[in-house]
């Protein structure tokens, strides 16, 4: 870890406390602040641990607690004000990811951040007012910061470098629904597509969960897919077509499954298997039970893209699996299996769907 400024906590907060450190991370261009988490973090006071959070949350860096010694209590509430929590392999901690080579981990989430500052830094920020914990303001702060990230010369580069991609419109209907007594089996239909989640499939599935709101009788929804991978994500060939961001964020509030699966709940279980990309892991993550296979490879590209995740991931995941993971996932664009999954309780089970 030599290759990095790595601070002690006191002195990252004492940093933190100068009136000028946002000029100060702007003068230095700091992205990213190392912090070392102490072995005894019983002598971090809940107070400071407040201050600190307190203080970073507006501020234009990405903060990342490194534990590289055992520490006591690996769930402490301390932990909670990093914004990505990296241990080694024989110390990891409740919040955070183990990596083999701390110093390399670090220097991944760094080069990430450098790429791709603005979205990095949004994504934080975001993820710092904590409004995952009511889903309808989460989705809501969710989907402005997207739009206004729509805007931005990071996806707009991503749109030049990406080039025109031709429209893949099909005659089957993208969301298949099947009735039988208590049970709506409802199954993503584009498997030529790897299930690409366009915007006739959201608007389908969204007709179908409002209809199964209304249905009193149903007492199980399963959501499914056709062919070998659930979801890979939104359908690139779409992104950028609104000149209007503003539109899109209005057609999101309406037209958002993340709302729906949330408020069914309860009732909902997602068979999840191959490749869940963005929303492909983003939507289920709302349901009250995942089970997925072998096959299983989750991963969010959407900061490479200069976005965030914007299918509801910023709400769902930290419900699941905390902050500092989906933010791990989100800035590094890794791609997690199924063991990792299970370890992280974004699956609940495993198993395919007979």
């Amino acid at each position: 870890m030599e290759d990095f400024q790595t601070f002690e906590f006191d002195i990252a907060l004492d940093y933190l406390r100068n009136p000028f450190v946002a000029e100060n991370i702007f003068d230095e261009n700091r992205r990213v602040l190392v912090i070392q988490i102490p072995e005894n973090i019983g002598h971090i006071t809940p107070r400071d641990a407040n201050e600190f959070f307190e203080r970073i949350k507006l501020l234009n860096v990405v903060t990342v607690g490194v534990v590289s010694s055992p520490i006591s209590g690996k769930t402490r509430p301390e932990l909670d004000m990093f914004d990505v929590i990296l241990s080694g392999p024989d110390t990891s901690c409740g919040l955070g990811v183990s990596v083999p080579n701390l110093a390399e981990g670090i220097s991944e989430i760094v080069q990430a951040v450098t790429n791709n500052p603005q979205s990095a830094i949004t994504l934080v920020q975001l993820l710092r007012q904590r409004a995952f914990f009511n889903v309808s303001n989460g989705l809501a702060l969710e989907s402005v910061t997207y739009a206004m990230l729509q805007s931005g010369p990071e996806f707009n580069t991503w749109l030049t470098n990406r080039g025109d991609l031709p429209q893949h419109r099909g005659t089957e209907p993208t969301v298949l629904s099947l009735r039988q007594g208590s049970l709506l089996e409802l199954s993503l239909n584009r498997p030529n597509r790897a299930n690409a989640f366009s915007a006739e499939m959201r608007d389908q599935l969204v007709e179908q969960l409002q209809l199964a709101d209304i249905d009193k009788d149903l007492k199980h929804i399963v959501l499914r897919s056709e062919g070998d991978s659930f979801c890979s994500g939104g359908d690139l060939s779409e992104f950028g077509l609104f000149d209007n961001p503003v539109d899109a964020h209005l057609i999101r509030m309406t037209r958002n499954p993340a709302s729906w699966i949330h408020k069914l709940n309860d009732r909902v279980t997602v068979y999840l298997t191959g490749n869940c990309i963005g929303a492909g892991i983003e939507l289920p993550s709302f349901a009250h039970k995942i089970i997925a296979d072998e096959t299983l490879k989750i991963s969010l590209p959407e900061i490479q893209m200069g976005l965030i995740p914007g299918s509801g991931g910023t709400v769902s995941l930290p419900r699941r699996i905390g902050a500092q993971r989906t933010v791990y996932l989100a800035i590094t664009g890794r791609t997690i299996d199924l063991n990792t999954a299970r370890a992280w309780n974004l699956v609940d089970e495993v198993g395919t769907y007979i």
